[in-house]
């Protein structure tokens, strides 16, 4: 038996898994975060910790005698955070997660006083990520970089309460911009340029590697054996590869969530940041992927919901279908909250034009729609056009629609694996870094998750939807010069 533990922002899922990857039993608590002013996100780490425990309290009730033959566990989470704890290990602080934007001018700041850091970081520095944080918690906060000690990011704080022991993983470490991506290790010069010469960073290991056992309180507690290791694990996105066994560079990812993701893995370390491409560490050695990260994902229906006055997305969806009959006749952008990739365009905000005194809620719905699916095709091609993946899994909250995911799948001229129990996958993944780190193999013949339905693109609405694709761009190039 093998356990993974996601520890997300909204919640932290845990899965029970056997030797054939399958699922005996799972749990989950859900988590607040904190908003104590614009722009800010925040947690407490000790609400993780009450979490996890509590989920595995929850899981060995469930289990029962099966929790005696864990060998392992794995653990995935939320990367970019900010854990700083002081000499005795407490926090001195509460965590700044990935979506808090406060650092704005420190990645400016970073981007335009240390250019040559972009290549070996893999990404333009950007607010959300570890180094301007802390850049921006010296020049705000100097008092909390005197009391700090230690940094952590937000999984390796669960492993520290279960191991007593401080590490990370190569992946989430790539998320930080401390971290020269090709050599796999800490960056000196990007930790002096971000203010954290004064922190204890924790070693790097690689994802399946162990990095101690679990301590005995807990061990007594969740009716384990004695030696059960704990691997590195890895940030949630190469985790959730993992997971769905998109690990190279023919079988990449989707999420389409509150926002989104297109994931690719590569052999080489080749950063493409003129696009705001993401090339970071894998939880595989000697990988490395690319990542589109979008700002703007299911958060659109939602908006879109808003405005037409219909509550149950489901059936808005379906109206839409059913006045489906190929390319809309509005146009749209997504970008409510802004872009990331491929134009790192913090100003750019959504639009629709087209509109008539014919025009209906079934039409806006399928602009946006179509919207989403053509971001998702620029994030693809800011990999380059040599990026060509026979296949790619469906992931999210997006893919619960069959209508979205045939279209994006015809836009993208690529096959799309929904699977079962993907909203699972980062668990999963966590899971198999533990079985990994006790020095067992997966099977190759063993699949991750059951498929669910494979959507193969429609080849003549893929052809009629080029030409709006074109619009689309040409639609962003116009709105961002009346934006200057």
């Amino acid at each position: 038996m093998y356990i993974g533990i996601d520890l997300g922002t909204s919640a932290v899922k845990i899965v029970l898994v056997d030797s054939d990857q399958k699922v005996i039993a799972a749990a989950e608590r859900s988590f607040l975060i904190s908003r104590p002013n614009p722009g800010w996100s925040e947690q407490d780490p000790n609400m993780w910790i009450n979490g996890v425990v509590e989920s595995l309290d929850e899981l060995a009730a469930k289990s029962g005698d099966r929790m005696a033959a864990v060998k392992g566990v794995g653990l995935s989470g939320q990367m970019h955070g900010v854990v700083l704890l002081d000499e005795n290990e407490a926090s001195v602080r509460p965590a700044i997660l990935w979506n808090d934007s406060r650092a704005r001018q420190e990645a400016d700041d970073l981007n335009r006083a240390h250019p040559e850091l972009i290549e070996s970081a893999g990404v333009q520095a950007m607010p959300g990520f570890t180094g301007p944080k802390l850049l921006w918690l010296c020049r705000h906060e100097p008092r909390t970089m005197r009391e700090a000690k230690y940094l952590l990011f937000p999984k390796d704080y669960v492993r520290l309460k279960l191991t007593g022991k401080r590490a990370t993983d190569v992946s989430d470490a790539a998320g930080s911009w401390l971290l020269d991506q090709k050599s796999r290790n800490w960056s000196r010069t990007a930790i002096s340029a971000c203010g954290a010469e004064g922190l204890d960073l924790p070693l790097a290991y690689e994802s399946s590697k162990s990095t101690g056992i679990i301590l005995t309180d807990w061990t007594k507690r969740w009716g384990l054996p004695k030696d059960v290791i704990v691997a590195a694990g890895a940030g949630d996105v190469a985790s959730a590869c993992l997971g769905v066994d998109a690990v190279d560079s023919q079988s990449g990812l989707i999420s389409l969530g509150t926002s989104a993701q297109v994931v690719l893995a590569t052999p080489e370390y080749k950063p493409k940041t003129d696009n705001a491409v993401h090339t970071f560490c894998h939880a595989l050695p000697g990988t490395w992927f690319h990542m589109a990260a979008l700002l703007n994902g299911t958060s659109v229906l939602d908006a879109v919901s808003r405005w037409t006055n219909q509550s149950d997305i489901g059936k808005m969806l379906t109206a839409a279908e059913m006045k489906f009959d190929g390319p809309g006749r509005l146009l749209a952008l997504p970008y409510l909250s802004g872009e990331r990739t491929p134009h790192n365009d913090s100003q750019i905000r959504g639009a629709i034009i087209g509109l008539g005194h014919s025009s209906t809620a079934a039409d806006i719905t399928l602009a946006f729609v179509e919207s989403l699916a053509f971001s998702l095709a620029d994030g693809l091609a800011a990999f380059g056009d040599d990026t060509s993946p026979e296949h790619m899994a469906l992931v999210g909250g997006g893919a619960k629609s069959p209508f979205v995911a045939r279209l994006i799948a015809s836009i993208i001229n690529i096959p799309l694996i929904k699977y079962s129990g993907a909203e699972m996958a980062p668990a999963l993944g966590a899971a198999h870094l533990a079985r990994l780190a006790t020095g067992e193999m997966l099977d190759a013949d063993s699949a991750p998750l059951p498929v669910e339905e494979i959507f193969e693109p429609d080849t003549e609405l893929h052809l009629a939807y080029a030409s709006r694709v074109s619009e689309f761009r040409s639609l962003y190039r116009a709105l961002k010069q009346l934006n200057n």
